[in-house]
């Protein structure tokens, strides 16, 4: 147990966000400590082989003259539909070139094209500027770890968990964590950034590696913070046999077969009276994520109802037919196509896991992916409690109702720089940060007493995932999210309940996924329209009148309250 401390940052998290963080805290000359549910290196979502590439927004104008940083920042702002901080907004597009090129330099990979960089048109984007990664995340962590290694003033703890934030007067002051022999200790910190990533694995089916569990929405939750725009969920295809996948959303250009297990064409009896099949699938062609915004929200509301009402596969799909996609179909398309430039990528990447698609269909469910919303921060990454940060998927005001493709790998990098940066200029102005004796033991009771029960972990989490996935993923309705809430309310019952054990680090990412969860659904809730990725069944409709300004949740006393605010962004 460590009580004192002199210009320390703490760095909770160990994906893109967190590595960028602790190197540039660490430049500024720091103490700096990073503590990991994982190892250095694999954990976090960057790092997490979801995909066969992953895009990264910098308008350099390479392929569109047109393009520029102001457009890139109008992009976010129309995409957020007044949810995204302007400010915020504005810095991720003009770090972002930036930001490229140092991950150039620093041995980042990215694909080229000619004499040029790989750009496609992305998700909610009006121009092309989406750079090409292959192999996802992975080699951005790769890149960052190795530096992170060169610097004798970064201390990495693996194979922890951050269970609390100390908070004294108002301040964040530090962490507790659970060590790899079950012991509980403190790292006290100048400043403390959360990195944690989201809350994917709230979710039966979602696009995110096992520890990403609302972590940080969790700690920054109980510390005081305030929280915006949660219920802006993004979701979207993957595939989920023979292999588990993003579906990248060109595919949807080519019009492919879409049946249910029976073998029915089943899209067209969801669709409105003189909307074809073909339209929906295009407008979906323009991006991954389920949106309300478009008519492609057909698609998934019809498959999420096809597998809930017992029409899916064994396998907990509907069957889609990429068998027509071959040589042959490509060469009709026009020599610029994205299609024609990017199915030979994919193709070739699930050729390499085994699967033929040119062979048989595979089969596509509604997947959990990222949040937009998060601990609300400031231009220096700042929470609403001194002393605590946040960068990445944690942090809320980048995104809004909708996100652009491309935007959260280069938005974990730009403020994921500036948290390490401001939060080192804060540690360094502070003398010694003292932990009491009192404040340690208070936590520790709480602590050992919240986890230490015996229950059945496995089964409560699968009970709250399969309630998620069916009321709080795609189709929402005022019924369903309360029924999801009174189950979170009943499965925390089940935990107090049960007999007392040791601490479980399980039961803590369980009770953090009911955390995540119950104010995901509060702002679902009380958000009674349709915008972006939210979509209210009973609400369908978008309601400019009443909900144009951003919902924030903030921690009362034992109990959540949700709020809309009166400030439009």
């Amino acid at each position: 147990m460590r009580l004192t401390s002199r210009h320390t940052v703490l760095v909770v998290g160990g994906g893109g966000a967190a590595c960028r963080a602790a190197l540039e805290a660490a430049e500024a000359g720091v103490q700096v400590v990073m503590v990991l549910k994982g190892v250095l290196g694999e954990s976090g979502a960057t790092a997490y082989k979801v995909a066969e590439m992953a895009g990264f927004n910098v308008a350099d104008g390479q392929v569109d003259p047109l393009d520029s940083p102001e457009e890139h920042y109008k992009d976010i702002i129309n995409a957020g539909q007044g949810m995204a901080d302007p400010v915020l907004a504005r810095i991720v597009a003009e770090e972002a070139p930036q930001v490229l090129k140092t991950l150039q330099e620093w041995g980042v990979p990215f694909e080229k094209d000619r004499d040029g960089y790989l750009e496609f048109l992305s998700c909610f984007s009006t121009r092309p500027r989406t750079h090409v990664i292959k192999g996802h995340g992975e080699p951005i962590i790769k890149a960052l770890v190795a530096r992170i290694r060169k610097y004798s003033n970064i201390q990495v703890y693996e194979n922890c968990l951050v269970t609390n934030l100390f908070v004294h007067d108002g301040e964040c002051i530090g962490a507790g964590i659970i060590d790899p022999a079950g012991d509980y200790r403190a790292i006290p910190a100048g400043a403390v950034i959360l990195a944690t990533g989201g809350a994917g694995q709230l979710f039966a089916r979602n696009l995110n590696p096992p520890d990403i569990c609302g972590d940080g929405y969790t700690l920054g939750y109980e510390a005081g913070a305030e929280l915006v725009n949660m219920e802006f969920m993004q979701a979207g295809f993957g595939i989920v046999h023979p292999v588990v996948n993003i579906l990248n959303a060109w595919i949807w250009s080519a019009h492919p077969p879409l049946t249910n297990a029976l073998g029915e064409h089943f899209l067209g009896k969801y669709l409105p009276g003189g909307v074809a099949v073909t339209e929906v699938m295009d407008a979906h062609a323009r991006h991954f994520p389920f949106s309300s915004s478009d008519l492609s929200r057909y698609l998934e509301v019809a498959v999420q109802a096809e597998i809930v009402e017992g029409r899916g596969t064994g396998e907990g799909g509907v069957f889609l037919d990429l068998t027509g996609l071959t040589d042959s179909y490509l060469d009709t398309l026009p020599p610029g196509d994205d299609f024609r430039k990017m199915w030979p990528i994919t193709r070739d990447y699930l050729q390499g896991k085994g699967v033929d698609v040119l062979e048989k269909p595979v089969q596509i469910a509604c997947f959990g992916h990222a949040v937009n919303g998060g601990l609300k921060i400031n231009e220096r990454c700042q929470t609403t409690v001194a002393g605590l940060y946040a960068a990445g998927e944690v942090a809320g005001g980048p995104h809004g109702a909708d996100r652009l493709g491309g935007n959260m790998m280069v938005t974990c990098q730009v403020f994921g720089a500036r948290a390490g940066r401001f939060a080192a200029q804060e540690a360094m102005n502070k003398n010694y940060i003292s932990i009491s004796e009192s404040l340690f033991k208070k936590s520790r009771d709480e602590i050992f007493n919240g986890i230490g029960r015996r229950v059945d972990i496995k089964a409560l989490k699968i009970k709250l995932q399969s309630e998620a996935q069916q009321k709080l993923l795609v189709r929402r309705n005022e019924a369903g999210l309360k029924e999801f809430i009174g189950v979170i309310h009943n499965l925390r019952g089940e935990i107090q309940k049960a007999p007392s054990a040791g601490p479980r680090k399980g039961l803590w990412e369980l009770m953090s996924l009911l955390r995540a969860g119950e104010l995901m659904a509060m702002a679902a809730l009380l958000r009674q329209e349709s915008r972006g990725s939210h979509f209210r069944q009973d609400f369908p409709g978008r309601d400019d009148a009443k909900f144009i300004y951003p919902i924030t949740i903030v921690r009362n006393g034992d109990r959540p309250v949700a709020k809309i605010t009166n400030v439009k962004y």
